[in-house]
This record gives structure tokens, sequence and C-alpha cells, in this order.
């Protein structure tokens, strides 16, 4: 096989509950993962040694500036966990184009991971099997199990434990917005003290509008434990929030955030939302894309 693309995909929380901190020092939550169309590549070419290089060319500078293309990166500490396992020699020259924001709480990473796995068994044919490679992504961070798979689930434990939910009926169209604030996920749950409006219960709400393929009522049940923690340290998350929901869209926190997403009826609110937010003279990061 000359070369490959691994196409993968991001994620949004439609509704976070923290629900407790573990004896391990972890938080146990309960939340909907839902996969959308923006994704980021992974290219695979032949090469004698494993080469891995990664550009971002569509994102600000200041995201660029967050991803490293080092043994950090999760996608190479991924592709060193399959070549552990399998003992394989082979040589690949691998690109990593981004296309979704780093720290932006739409698992970018985490997916960069999952795509390494799918993408590497492809390329060198190694013929693992499903369980084989989740059992080296599950290691590799809470959610990358989630973007073995994709689709709509809910996710408790640390987020690693899923269950499948009914696919959409038709996809929605969604504008992401980040505003200029990086967020510290481990700084973001530290703020958390044992109380929160969004329980599993509230989870449950959202779950059951699904069902009925009611993204619409989805959205607007859900509650997220880190706008609660978030807001009152960054006050512009809160204003960016507000900015969509007093133009009457329902309007989320997806993650640890900052990533505010908002639910659309036509792709072309997406473009007039995105003119409003220049007139109004904010530098958020604006995306548009679709659930998957």
């Amino acid at each position: 096989m000359k070369s490959i693309e691994e196409l993968g995909f991001s994620k949004i929380n439609i509704g976070l509950a923290i629900t407790g901190k573990r004896e391990d020092g972890y938080h146990n939550i309960d939340s909907i993962f839902c996969s959308t169309r923006l994704g980021d590549s992974l290219y695979f070419t032949k090469h004698h040694s494993v080469v891995f290089s990664g550009s971002a060319p569509e994102l600000p500078q200041y995201i660029q500036d967050l991803i490293p293309y080092d043994e950090s990166n999760l996608a190479l500490k991924a592709l060193r966990s399959v070549q552990t396992y399998t003992r394989c020699k082979l040589g690949a020259a691998i690109h990593l184009l981004k296309r979704v924001p780093a720290a932006a709480g739409l698992g970018g990473g985490s997916a960069n991971a999952a795509s390494m796995i799918l993408g590497i068994n492809r390329f060198w044919d190694l013929q693992l099997t499903e369980q084989e490679m989740l059992d080296l992504a599950t290691p590799l961070g809470a959610d990358v199990a989630f973007f073995m798979q994709g689709g709509i689930a809910r996710g408790t434990g640390i987020g690693n434990q899923l269950k499948s939910l009914p696919q959409f009926e038709d996809n929605h169209w969604l504008l992401l917005i980040k505003p200029n604030i990086s967020v510290s996920t481990a700084k973001a749950y530290s703020e958390f003290e044992g109380k929160s409006e969004a329980t599993s219960k509230t989870i449950d709400a959202v779950e059951a509008a699904l069902h009925e393929n009611n993204m619409q009522e989805a959205f607007k049940m859900s509650r997220n434990t880190f706008e609660e923690l978030l807001f009152p340290l960054y006050p512009e998350l809160e204003a960016c929030k507000r900015f969509f929901v007093e133009r009457g869209f329902q309007t989320i926190m997806t993650g640890s955030g900052p990533t505010m997403v908002v639910l659309l009826d036509k792709a072309m609110d997406a473009f007039h939302l995105q003119e409003e937010v220049k007139k109004a003279g904010h530098d958020w990061l604006t995306l548009i894309t679709k659930t998957k």
C-alpha cells in the first residue's frame, strides 16, 4: 500500500455532569458524546523508518503554537503503543493535518490517537481485531475509546464506559465558537466541590430527547458542570454563550470548554452568525460543521 488517508472526526458533549471524585484522583462523569464531521487527517506513505510531522494551516497561530509534533503528541504515543504490541518494524512517513482546534473541548488529540491506531492497522496490514485496537486505545485517554466508534454514545465512569445510542434520522448543522481563551482541564476539575446542577437525571432527559430524535429539546435540557465552574472565572465564556442565546439559538458548552456549540436549522444561519460575530468585534474562532 503506497499511501492512505485516515480521516477522523471531533465530538461535542450534549450535557456533561461531574458525578464525583474517585480515589485515584480522577472524576466520574456522565455525558452524551456526539461525533461531528469536523476532523483532522492522518496521511500515511511508504518510508524506510517512522517519520512523524504535522501542520495546522487553517487554524490561528496561537492554536498552532499549542500543538506539539514530538513524542508528547497523543497520536505518536498511539503509534508507539501499536509498535510495542505488534513488534512491527515497518516504516511510514506520517503527516497530521490539523483542522480541529487544540484545547477546545472537541477531543482533537484523542481523535488523532484513534485515527493513528485505525490508520496504521490498515497501512501496515496488521489485521488487529476491533478488541485489540480498543485495548490499545483505552490507556491513551478516557475518550479515545469513543473515537474508535463515533456516532452517539452515553459515557460514564471517566468517560470510557460507553453505551451506544440511536443515530439521528437527519444530521444537524452546528456552529462551533472558540473564544481566545485556553482552559486547563485539570484546573477546571480542581474547581469542582461536589455539587452541580448537571446530574445523571439531566443526562437522562437529554438521552430521552435524543431517543425522540429531538435535538432542540436535547440542547434545551442539557447542563454542563464546567459552565458552572468556568463562567465565574472567565466572564467572556458566559458572554459568548449569551451572544447566541439572545439571538434565539440553543447554545451549549462542550467538554471542559471553552468551545460553544450553536444548534442551527440551516447552514445559512451559520454564515449570518459569523458575520454578526465579526461586526461585534469579537476575535472568536468560528467553524461550521454537522453532526456525523
